[in-house]
């Protein structure tokens, strides 16, 4: 019976596959960033837009204000 980990690290995502009793890592992608640069990893949150463009949601708020005109605010 063949089991599957999933690994998460900020460098690469991948499983780490069983072979013959000596774990073995495999790639499913090397790097995967948004229209930012920021490295989107296992389990991270992002968005797509219809346009293609992939955001971090950490840069949502950038994105959002550089094409669609969008004001921030905190209210206090």
């Amino acid at each position: 019976m063949r089991q599957l980990m999933e690994v998460e690290n900020p460098m690469v995502l991948g499983t780490i596959e069983s072979v013959n009793s000596v774990p073995t890592f495999r790639y499913i992608e090397r790097d995967f960033r948004d229209i930012y640069g920021s490295l989107i990893v296992y389990n991270d949150d992002y968005m797509e837009f219809s346009n293609g463009d992939i955001v971090h949601l950490d840069n949502i708020h950038t994105y959002l204000e550089d094409n669609y005109n969008a004001k921030f605010y905190t209210k206090k």
